[in-house]
């Protein structure tokens, strides 16, 4: 994706945007209502998460089994990234597992490619953000709930409107893989994303930041295939944080904030992820950093101390995906100039 390309409102799918929007919304307003600001990352999450997997390549007959997949697979690996948050080495070691098998798993079955990368995801977030066996059974069961609600509306949406409707995307340009060498590459890349999350989970869990997850979380949405798809994402997503976190920051300077507006900015921020996940990465990014800051934020965080931390992690993750996608480049080249001669 270009960065130069214009952000239309008609490139979104904007009833699915819409739909999923609502869900979300309803259920962050419950969780206020009832006194319970901690639902609201768990519950969007799930919901948010299930709405975006809607849109996996060869789901567009039955989504909602995709959406029911995803979800379970989005309470599960969040479920293994807390268990093992505790201890540094196994949280090290699952996270490289981790990130080989969802990327073998994407490059093995094209409908399973964005439900794979959204559990890895999913899992990068819990294992840096430990919690309680009871606070984690509870976080669990928000998953389900969010996703599975959000399933629920994707079936009565398409019984009720009987179309089979598949929301533009406007995916990325990548590189043409040849057939002869793709299953080289998706293993490298797996290996090669395994390694960055393995470092990137180290210096998360040792440096003893209030967000963990963010560093592992960022290198996981950057890591590409090749070298300038994984350029690609990484200036979209570094300028997007930087958006994103330059709006949260201008809007602390000219009003307070409170839970209800937390929530309205986090739901336009869910919104605006939903919308452009595949139309325009950037501005994509922009709508997930309000969402998850603004989560964040109704539970109590000290938001205007974690804005240069969040950048800085994005900046780090940048460095450690590009670095490991040019060595890697560079050590193929080198292998096939020694074979050739």
């Amino acid at each position: 994706q270009s960065l130069l390309v214009f952000v239309r409102p008609d490139h979104a799918a904007w009833n699915l945007v819409l739909r999923g929007a609502l869900v979300t919304a309803v259920l962050g307003l419950l969780a206020l209502a009832i006194g319970e600001p901690k639902a609201v990352l768990p519950l969007t999450l799930g919901s948010v998460f299930a709405v975006i997997s809607e849109t996996a390549q060869g789901s567009q007959q039955h989504p909602w089994r995709t959406m029911a997949w995803t979800t379970l697979g989005l309470a599960a690996s969040a479920g293994v990234g807390a268990v093992v948050a505790e201890n540094t080495v196994l949280a090290v070691l699952i996270s490289g597992l981790a990130g080989l098998v969802c990327t073998l798993m994407a490059a093995r079955y094209a409908r399973a490619a964005v439900s794979s990368l959204l559990i890895l995801v999913m899992f990068t977030i819990y294992v840096g953000h430990p919690k309680p066996t009871d606070a984690l059974l509870s976080a669990l069961a928000l998953i389900l709930l969010g996703g599975f609600l959000q399933t629920l509306a994707c079936i009565v949406m398409r019984s009720l409107v009987k179309s089979r409707h598949q929301p533009l995307q406007v995916r990325p340009q990548s590189k043409v893989i040849h057939p002869s060498n793709a299953k080289d590459l998706h293993l490298r890349h797996g290996i090669r994303l395994a390694i960055v999350l393995m470092v990137a989970t180290a210096i998360s869990e040792t440096g003893g930041e209030a967000h963990q997850y963010w560093l592992p979380m960022s290198a996981a949405w950057m890591s590409r295939v090749t070298l300038d798809d994984t350029l690609n994402r990484v200036i979209h997503r570094w300028l997007g944080t930087l958006i994103g976190l330059g709006a949260i920051g201008l809007i602390l300077q000219v009003s307070t904030l409170n839970n209800k507006h937390w929530l309205l900015i986090s739901l336009f921020g869910a919104a605006l992820l939903i919308a452009y996940i595949w139309v325009h990465y950037a501005a994509a990014v922009v709508g997930v950093t309000l969402w998850i800051i603004a989560a964040f934020a109704m539970l109590g965080d000290p938001v205007v101390h974690t804005l240069a931390e969040r950048l800085f992690d994005t900046s780090w993750a940048a460095a450690l995906v590009l670095g490991a996608a040019w060595l890697d480049q560079g050590m193929n080249r080198s292998i096939s100039v020694e074979m050739r001669n």
